[in-house]
């Protein structure tokens, strides 16, 4: 299952296992672990705490479960967050097979490249959803530099050469 929310990137990987760390070894629902998130990892607020949790489910570091969130087991390498996110972070993987290895483009012109993927609901969701889900495409894009996937440069973002 792709998951959609992605929390703003932090500078380095080491806020991922920082967050993660953060998350109960024992399931716990999402209300105590978003708590947990701001109160231990620095996580602003709730609704960002939500999203650190799902994202870290879909990059393999957290178990989502009947009982709530729960940190994982295993410490993925670099290699294995970056086949994660592609593979289980919705309209990540569309979002690099619109850059070039050569030009940089801009989150906007991405977003033109992927926006027929967003959902009908998700657009009757907002009046201006081309607008948020910019936002949205270029916190992926932040993401993929972060995980090596995508480069910045020359104003925007393209794969690495």
């Amino acid at each position: 299952m792709q998951r959609k929310p992605v929390p703003p990137a932090p500078d380095s990987l080491d806020a991922v296992w920082t967050v993660r760390d953060a998350v109960p070894l024992v399931p716990e629902p999402e209300a105590d672990c978003c708590r947990r998130l701001v109160e231990r990892a620095g996580v602003p607020d709730r609704g960002t705490a939500s999203a650190w949790l799902v994202f870290l489910a879909a990059l393999g570091v957290v178990d989502d479960t009947e009982k709530g969130f729960a940190r994982g087991r295993g410490d993925p390498d670099a290699a294995a967050l970056a086949a994660n996110f592609r593979e289980n972070v919705f309209l990540a993987a569309d979002c690099l097979a619109a850059l070039d290895d050569a030009d940089a483009r801009t989150a906007a012109e991405v977003f033109e490249a992927v926006r027929d993927r967003v959902p009908q609901w998700e657009r009757a969701k907002r009046e201006n959803w081309p607008a948020f889900w910019t936002g949205r495409v270029e916190r992926r894009l932040d993401w993929a530099v972060l995980l090596g996937l995508a480069e910045r440069g020359d104003g925007g973002y393209r794969l690495p050469a």
